[in-house]
Formats: structure tokens, C-alpha cells, sequence
């Protein structure tokens, strides 16, 4: 066997090398993706957030704040709910589709609550 046939591997593995992001980036990298447009309905019926939608659940989340870390909301469930967000590619740009917003609304009360501002 080559030991070069597994050098393939190596980015893969690596992939998650490095400091973890903080706290604030996570919860802004969540609300980034579900505000993008075109939003999805049902970020508007969970938000009611408008054009605004990003401004407005940083506001109402505190995420804006550098300093945010999660608390009623664990960052491993905010981690879990984010995944199907970049389910389909990590690109910051690359809007979910709505069938995967409204999964995460569905299965993320939670996670909804915190982003609107509430505690759950």
C-alpha cells in the first residue's frame, strides 16, 4: 500500500483545525444566513423583522455585541440548529432554501426565542 494515496485525506482532516469562533460570530453567522435574500416566509412570520431583518435580530438577540455568549441557548444546540443552514455549503453568501429555513424555525424554538429576543 502507498502511504501518499492517504495525503488525499489530509485537508479533510484538518478541516476544523484552529481556534473555535466566538460566541457573537456563530449567532451572527445564524441570522446572516436566515436574513438572506430572498428571505424566506418563514423567517418574515417568525421575525417580523422586514428589510431590516439582519439589524433587527442583532438588536433583539444581542448578538451584535462582541462580547454575546450563549446561555439559555447552549452553543453546541446553537451549532446543531446552524447546521442544516450550511448543510448545502459554507459559503457566507449562499442563501438556504426555504424548506431548510423552515427547518430550522420548526425544530429550533429555542434558538427562535433567543433571535426574537426572549428567553425560552
Amino acid at each position: 500500500m502507498r502511504p501518499y494515496r492517504y495525503l488525499a485525506l489530509t485537508p479533510l482532516l484538518c478541516g476544523c483545525v484552529g481556534p473555535e469562533a466566538p460566541d457573537a460570530a456563530v449567532c451572527q453567522d445564524i441570522i446572516h444566513r436566515l436574513c438572506l435574500p430572498p428571505r424566506c416566509q418563514a423567517v418574515d412570520d417568525a421575525f417580523r423583522a422586514g428589510d431590516a431583518c439582519e439589524e433587527a435580530l442583532l438588536a433583539r438577540s444581542g448578538c451584535a455585541n462582541p462580547d454575546f455568549t450563549f446561555t439559555a441557548v447552549t452553543r453546541a444546540r446553537a451549532l446543531d440548529c446552524r447546521l442544516p443552514l450550511v448543510r448545502e455549503g459554507a459559503a457566507r453568501e449562499l442563501a438556504p432554501g426555504c424548506l431548510v429555513v423552515e427547518e430550522v424555525v420548526d425544530t429550533c424554538p429555542d434558538l427562535v426565542q433567543l433571535l426574537n429576543g426572549a428567553g425560552p
